[in-house]
């Protein structure tokens, strides 16, 4: 039985986000990169702390030679993942990787000093230890939350999470061999942990029994699943669109990246595509574009509806507890509605009629 370090996963209580305001950024953007920014603006984030810079020539970082039109997003790691330096490079070596093969996803950007991360203390009551900073070239365009939803764009979708699992299948690095986060679907039964922040009592129990199922139905069989790298939150926030909103122009935040069932990476896929569209009958178009590439075993489509289930309940529950420590941050509620409302059709439907609903039963 493989060891848990109590540090490597989120533990009820613990607070992780980083104490930044924009003032500090800025600073820190000057001291260790070099740059000047004309405008800040804080994106969403769940437990770091994103900012959008747009930088002003002239700057004073020897390692950048030209500066980016479209501007930078200088990143402050949670406390947790600060802690995670083998994975940050490992991160860092699998975004230069996917960047030479043709995937459009952040660059990472070296410091004044050559490093592509740096460590800091923020030095604020109640928020001990280091966090560690870093800095990527910004990819442009629409969120995919912000587009309409189409057959053609979740079709595009599915495409394009077989063509990069597939091409991460050439990627390896060993800090992700025991690499652990509460996101993995692998941590679903750790949920039990977190549930006191749902205060619906029949939305609690919903949670358990899903956690329950997954546990007897999905982690008994992951020795038979193929695996592989997986990006593991291809969600509306993380696919940046094409000016026609159709095909798929970037993806960003490898925060959640791991070694585990490729089949987890279409279902979470498929458990936020569904939940744009709101409409569980639109994950066929998701399917049919995933299965152009990689084809699903019975196993997979087997295990499939109760995994899609399982990321919902990460997604609900997970957010209703940060949102209970972090009641500022809006965005931690974005799937809160919408997600009990699919949770609550998906869950009681029969196994067939969804595999049929998604064309995967004639």
């Amino acid at each position: 039985m493989e060891k848990e370090n109590e540090h490597d996963i989120l533990t009820p209580g613990r607070r992780i986000r980083p104490p930044v305001d924009d003032e500090t950024a800025t600073q820190l953007l000057k001291d260790f990169y070099g740059l000047f920014p004309s405008s800040i603006t804080e994106l969403n984030a769940y437990d770091d702390r994103n900012y959008h810079v747009i930088c002003d020539e002239p700057h004073v970082n020897p390692h950048v030679t030209t500066i980016s039109k479209y501007g930078y997003v200088l990143k402050f790691m949670n406390a947790l993942d600060s802690q995670k330096t083998d994975v940050i490079e490992a991160q860092t070596e699998m975004l230069i990787f996917l960047n030479q093969r043709g995937i459009n996803c952040p660059l990472p950007v070296k410091s004044l000093f050559g490093e592509y991360y740096t460590s800091v203390i923020l030095g604020v009551p109640g928020y001990g230890g280091l966090y560690v900073i870093r800095l990527f070239v910004y990819r442009p365009g629409e969120l995919l939350h912000r587009v309409p939803i189409t057959g053609e764009l979740l079709r595009n979708v599915g495409n394009f999470t077989a063509k990069l699992d597939n091409i991460l299948m050439t990627f390896s690095h060993p800090a992700y061999s025991d690499h652990k986060t509460l996101w993995m679907l692998k941590f679903v039964p750790k949920l039990r942990q977190f549930t006191y922040a749902v205060k619906n009592t029949d939305e609690r129990e919903l949670v358990h029994r899903v956690i329950l199922a997954f546990e007897e139905d999905v982690l008994q069989v992951i020795p038979q699943l193929e695996e592989g790298m997986i990006h593991g939150d291809l969600n509306e926030q993380n696919l940046v669109m094409s000016s026609n909103g159709r095909e798929i122009a970037a993806v960003i935040d490898f925060g959640d990246a791991h070694r585990t069932c490729l089949i987890f990476e279409l279902a979470i896929t498929l458990c936020y595509m569904i939940l744009q569209a709101d409409d569980i009958e639109m994950g066929k178009h998701v399917i049919e574009g995933y299965q152009d590439i990689r084809k699903l075993t019975d196993l997979e489509k087997r295990i499939l509806k109760v995994t899609v289930c399982a990321r919902i309940c990460q997604s609900l529950v997970m957010g209703a507890y940060s949102h209970l420590h972090d009641p500022q941050n809006e965005y931690l509620l974005v799937t809160q509605k919408s997600g009990w409302t699919l949770l609550k059709k998906l869950w009681p439907l029969n196994q067939d009629d969804v595999l049929r609903n998604w064309g995967l039963l004639d």
